[in-house]
Order: C-alpha cells, then sequence, then structure tokens
C-alpha cells in the first residue's frame, strides 16, 4: 500500500521555542516514574526499558502496572519512519535527513541492535503484530502541553502522536532487544535465471516494511545464486530491469526459498510522449491521463503535494476512486506485496527502454482489487475498490498515460 510522509506532521503541534539544558549523559529512568513525572523529564536525554506497543494508531511505551493515563508516543530519530498508520502518519521519510522537533535534529544510529528491533516490530500478519518486543530505548524526552480532563479534573501531558495524545520519546539508539516468542529472522534462498539456471551476481533487497529506503538491506548472490539475510522483513524485492520486476512476501525462519525471474521484455509497460493532437485533454502532472467523457476530474492542493479527484458525474471528489497525486519531494515507494491474495508489477519505460516507474496491481483477501503505477518517482495514480466494483473503467484511465513534454509542471 503507497504510504506517504505528512511533512512535519504532528510533531510540529507545539511550537514554541524549547531549550534542553546541558546534560552529560542520557538519565536512566523506569518507564513509570517517566509516565508519573513527564514535566520532570522535559527536554532531557533518558534512557528507559520498556516493552513497545505497536498496533494500528498506536505507537508508543507500554506501561503496565502503573497508576497513570499519561501516554508516550514513540518516534525514531533520522529517516527511520514508523510502523503503523495514524494521524501522525510518520510512515515515510526522505532518505539521509533527520528529523527535527523544535527547531532541533535528531539522529538514529543504526546498528544490529536497532536493525532487530526493526524488523521485530514491523514483523506483522494483517494487523496482528508477530512479536511482543522489549527494548532499552535511548533518546530526548518531551512532556508536551498541559491538557486536564474536564469530567475529573486528571491532567496529563500530551500534544504529540496520535490525535495529541501523548508526551513524546525520539528514539536516537537501542539496546538489549528481546522478543516474544523469541524470533528467528534469518532468511536464505536462491535465485534462478530466465535460463534456468542459478544467476550469479544478482542484486537482492530486503524489505523492512515494503517500500521504506532507509531500512532496506542489500546482498548479491554468489555463484550458486544463493543468498542470505539476518534481521530480515517479510518481503524481498529482485529488480532489474532485464528482469520483471518482483516482491517475494516470506516467512522468516524457513527453509531456503527458489525465486525464478522471468524476462522484463514480455510485461514492460511503454509509455509515450505526449503529442499535441493526438493525444487529446488530458489531466495530471508529469504523466497524463485521458478521463473520459462519463467522469469528472477536481484539483487539490496541501503542504504535502497536488492530486487530481476523478470520479463518475453525479458523484463528488470524496466519493472519488482513482487519485492521481504529485508528490514534489519524491517520497514516493513501492507497493508491498504482504497481505495479498495475488500480486504483480511491472515496469513503466520510456520510449528509449529507460525505466520511469513501477505499475502494481493485486486484491486482497477480501476481495478488494487495487492498482498503483508511480512514474518519475513523483507521480503516482492510484485506485481502491471494494469487493465487486470493477476496475476496467479505471485501468481504462491509468493505461492511457503518456509523458508530458515538459515533465516539470
Amino acid at each position: 500500500m503507497l504510504k506517504r510522509l505528512l511533512p512535519c506532521f504532528v510533531l510540529g503541534l507545539l511550537c514554541e521555542p524549547h531549550l534542553a539544558g546541558a546534560q552529560a549523559g542520557p538519565m536512566d529512568v523506569l518507564a513509570c516514574d517517566l509516565a508519573k513525572n513527564p514535566k520532570v523529564f522535559d527536554g532531557k536525554l533518558i534512557r528507559v526499558r520498556g516493552m513497545l506497543s505497536v498496533h494500528f494508531e498506536d505507537f508508543s511505551l507500554d506501561i503496565p502496572n502503573c497508576d497513570t493515563r499519561q501516554g508516550i508516543w514513540l518516534t525514531f530519530g533520522g529517516d527511520v519512519p514508523g510502523v503503523v498508520a495514524s494521524t501522525v502518519n510518520d510512515i515515510a521519510r526522505r532518505p539521509g535527513s533527520n528529523i527535527k522537533v523544535h527547531g532541533n535534529s535528531y539522529g538514529i544510529k543504526k546498528d544490529a541492535n536497532f536493525r532487530r528491533l526493526y524488523a521485530l516490530i514491523a514483523a506483522r500478519h494483517g494487523d496482528k503484530p508477530d512479536y511482543r518486543v522489549t527494548a532499552t530505548l535511548m533518546g530526548t524526552f518531551f512532556a508536551g502541553q498541559e491538557l486536564r480532563n474536564s469530567k475529573d479534573d486528571v491532567v496529563s501531558f500530551g500534544g504529540y502522536g496520535h490525535l495529541g495524545c501523548c508526551a513524546l520519546f525520539v528514539i536516537t539508539q537501542v539496546s538489549d532487544v528481546e522478543s516474544v516468542p523469541p524470533a528467528n529472522l534469518n532468511v536464505r534462498g536462491v535465485v534462478i535465471g530466465i535460463d534456468g539456471h542459478p544467476l550469479e551476481g544478482f542484486t537482492v533487497i530486503d524489505d523492512v516494511l515494503g517500500g521504506a529506503p532507509p531500512n532496506r538491506q542489500t546482498t548479491v548472490t554468489d555463484k550458486q545464486g544463493k543468498f542470505a539475510f539476518s534481521d530480515s522483513g517479510q518481503q524481498l524485492r529482485f529488480e532489474s530491469p532485464d528482469y520483471r520486476p518482483l516482491a517475494l512476501t516470506v516467512e522468516t525462519g524457513g527453509p531456503q526459498i527458489q525465486v525464478r525471474l522471468e524476462s522484463a521484455k514480455h510485461s514492460d509497460w511503454v509509455i509515450p510522449v505526449c503529442q499535441e493532437g493526438r493525444f487529446g485533454k488530458r489531466v495530471g502532472f508529469s504523466a497524463l491521463f485521458a478521463v473520459p467523457k462519463t467522469m469528472e476530474s477536481e484539483r487539490f492542493k496541501s503542504d504535502s503535494g497536488k492530486s487530481i479527484f476523478v470520479y463518475h458525474h453525479g458523484a463528488s471528489a470524496p466519493e472519488a476512486r482513482l487519485i492521481i497525486s504529485r508528490i514534489p519531494d519524491g517520497t514516493t515507494e513501492e507497493v508491498d506485496s504482504l497481505d495479498f491474495e495475488w500480486f504483480e508489477e511491472r515496469w513503466i519505460k520510456d520510449e528509449a527502454g529507460k525505466v520511469v516507474g513501477t505499475d502494481a496491481r493485486g486484491r486482497t483477501r477480501e476481495g478488494k482489487h487495487w492498482r498503483t503505477a508511480v512514474f518519475l518517482a513523483r507521480d503516482v495514480a492510484t485506485y481502491w475498490l471494494d469487493p465487486g466494483e470493477p476496475p476496467k473503467a479505471l485501468d481504462e484511465i491509468i493505461d492511457s498515460a503518456c509523458v508530458a513534454r515538459d515533465t516539470t509542471r
């Protein structure tokens, strides 16, 4: 599923200057003490051990057996996105960047401890996480604003996280990672080429989140076509212009897998350059699409980019099934293969044979059809349909794509 970062997200809710005092090293704090006395630790570099609560609209520090309602939202430093959907929407970041809170920049140490933690909290089947993960976390704590419950006059602190629920802990280093049940996150396999022989020197991508570039691992197959990963995610990617792109969902800790690649030339989508008179009236940005007379389009602009909603006559933009978007900062991502009954991808290439995007489509186990085409790393055409809704009309619009002569628009 396509994932995006809303710039500044909820971390920007509190905009007053925040000055942290000089501090030699992290303070060791119990999770319950942190929750009961957030103001005491505001702006401090701390180290705390606890279980991470990783669920839909919840990425927080679990604080059991503690007489408090105080929530502590978690976020990673650096360019590491979160792993849950929420109003924060921190599920994609620009590679090489550092997160900023109140104007201060925070990075993260990407060592083996971090990689294991991230792979563990990202592992899931459906919406259910595979592991209960406990770790020692170091970072900076922000208490936030005082919030008073009008019903019982209970005071807490918040302004960060989902719906401003919580105080904030920015994770900059991870250690002592444990999981229940104990995890085997190893993956190994062999890549077979078009000729049926093992393929040497092919780059294999281990994709922890299904499209989060900062948290990928890569390796190259040996003479026997073999590859292996530790602390692996649940998706492997096999990408080369000569072969059809393949995203493969895997179970970590299982037997060796065998992957046979297909030639790209049988599946490539070659899109032409738009020509006046030949293609008629179109909508879009770098890629332009023909909208039939039975449908309407409406433009919207926000801080995160531009969108065009395409819908049938008599409907309205909120009912649109097809959305064409321009993501100016280039934080578009591949669609992941997780939890789908059927999934396939193909390259989008220009007339010279250069890869200019990917076209992915599939069907969920509930029978929902979807498609996401990414053009020039910044334009996205996508739809999601309820079971029984035919995709043909929307496929025809996407398939009509041509590349604008002026791709800077």
